[in-house]
């Protein structure tokens, strides 16, 4: 290097060898920043590709995403099956409005139906049963709960050959809604039905739950069917028709329902 005091070349160091004159000292640091810079650069964009979403470390923000959205999806039909629940309970009569764009509140209120009807009955028949003998869980509840839910099935089923029959213009999907929709005042009466029971009051209990199981297998069909003109057949025909073949498929799976509890009750007895 060139000694700036008195221009000869020196060797690198502090002072210089030939005056002795102190030496500038070398950009070492910025040498080194610059490097350190050069260094972090790659640290850096790592950061900022997990901010953009990116999952550099594990992919934890790509776990957190679906989850959020499946919770604002929960949170969403919540909320719908609320005001839906809520309308219909004011006002039973606007099931006539009811769509298939209201389907999923339709299809919860049937499953919820379903689930209450089931562990009244295991209630009664529990109590009925007393210290003596026992109802399994799977005879006094999910039984009953699949054939519930195959009862309604069919229900619908029903209500919509009637529709088609009769040349009115609805959906499955519709039918299905507005299965739910008129369901809701049964609904009630069931989870009034399974307070009772809880209460050990069976009788009251068990009517207030026969009333509310006879509602979807008879009157909800019938409202579906009396909403709009039928022009290809007549509804009163219709409706005989749909209150014949839902009494005896009801009828099947309601005695299905007490042989197996029956059963239940004195396979424990003995």
């Amino acid at each position: 290097m060139i000694c700036p005091n008195c221009g000869q070349e020196t060797e690198e160091g502090k002072f210089c060898t030939n005056c002795g004159a102190p030496l500038p000292v070398e950009d070492k640091a910025a040498t080194q920043e610059g490097l350190y810079t050069d260094q972090t650069i790659p640290s850096e964009q790592p950061h900022q590709h997990v901010e953009s979403g990116s999952t550099p470390t594990g992919g934890q923000p790509q776990q957190q995403q679906p989850s959020n959205d499946f919770m604002e999806t929960v949170k969403k039909e919540s909320s719908q099956f609320g005001s839906f629940f809520l309308k219909l309970l004011k006002k039973p009569s606007e099931g006539q409005t009811v769509t298939s764009s209201q389907l999923i509140p339709g299809i919860i209120t049937i499953v919820v139906f379903s689930l209450l009807i089931s562990l009244g009955t295991y209630i009664i028949s529990s109590s009925i049963a007393s210290f003596y003998m026992q109802v399994s869980f799977v005879d006094g509840f999910l039984l009953p709960l699949i054939q519930f839910l195959i009862l309604y099935g069919i229900i619908t089923a029903l209500a919509f050959a009637g529709v088609k029959i009769g040349g009115q213009n609805l959906s499955f999907t519709d039918v299905v809604a507005k299965t739910g929709a008129y369901s809701v005042p049964f609904l009630v009466l069931i989870v009034v039905g399974s307070l009772l029971a809880l209460l050990n009051i069976t009788l009251l209990s068990g009517t207030i739950i026969m009333i509310g199981l006879l509602g979807p297998i008879l009157l909800v069909p019938t409202f579906i069917l009396l909403e709009r003109p039928a022009p290809a057949f007549d509804r009163i025909y219709l409706l005989i028709g749909i209150y014949f073949i839902s009494l005896i498929v009801s009828g099947y799976l309601l005695g299905s329902i007490t042989s197996g509890l029956v059963g239940s009750m004195m396979g424990n007895l003995f």
